[in-house]
């Protein structure tokens, strides 16, 4: 029985003798049939290269806290020596106060306190590593608060009312200052909560640590300024 080629209507003995016309004189549907799932599948792989790229694409350990500030997972920290940073004096900025209240009225700036050390915190209400770490935190600044000088630097995620409420909740009676654009984020090259770093009386960056992490570092950290 003659095989009749489906595209030119040409007949052949054998479906061998078809079989070789075919990749012969119609090659683009004899090669494009065999490489269309090797294509799909190169096709789906970059699709998901593409996605993960993507601001937020995957990284379900991470939580978005606002503009700028995203919060690394409890297990990610990083301290940064003093060495790997310049040595000019960290930016100045001014912002409102906060307390337990709400919005004081007063603003605070970083040169006020000239000639002390300085321990920053950058934070936010919603953030859950910042509300483990708030305890040890509060601890430190009871036990080196004169000597120190502790500044909370907070995003308000979830408004300011939120933010006070949290202050009364865990006691964080030191100074809180409101950063709403996330400038001072910024300015400090800051894109996870919590970040702390530490500043010597020349208010130069003399150590930076991100995430979680125990009492004890944070007290080398905050020993090597005040020693």
């Amino acid at each position: 029985m003659a095989r009749r080629c489906r595209f030119c209507g040409k007949s052949f003995p054998t479906d061998m003798a078809l079989k070789k016309h075919i990749r012969e004189s119609h090659r683009g549907y004899y090669y494009g049939i065999r490489l269309a799932p090797i294509i799909a599948i190169i096709v789906i792989m970059l699709a998901i290269i593409f996605i993960a790229t993507l601001p937020g694409g995957v990284t379900p350990t991470t939580i978005s806290t606002g503009p700028h500030v995203t919060t690394p997972p409890a297990t990610q920290t990083h301290i940064t020596q003093a060495q790997t940073r310049q040595k000019r004096p960290a930016p100045d900025f001014e912002l409102p106060e906060i307390d337990e209240l709400g919005l004081t009225g007063k603003t605070v700036r970083l040169s006020q306190f000239e000639g002390k050390p300085v321990f920053l915190e950058f934070m936010s209400p919603t953030c859950p590593h910042c509300l483990r770490m708030a305890p040890i935190i509060k601890g430190l600044e009871e036990k080196y608060g004169d000597r120190i000088v502790f500044i909370s630097v907070v995003y308000p995620a979830g408004g300011i009312e939120h933010a006070s409420k949290v202050l009364a909740e865990e006691g964080l009676n030191w100074i809180h200052v409101v950063d709403e654009r996330a400038r001072v984020f910024d300015a400090y090259d800051v894109s996870g909560t919590p970040t702390y770093i530490v500043l010597d009386k020349d208010h130069v960056e003399v150590k930076r640590i991100v995430g979680e992490n125990s009492k004890e570092v944070l007290e080398e950290a905050i020993l090597s300024v005040i020693s």
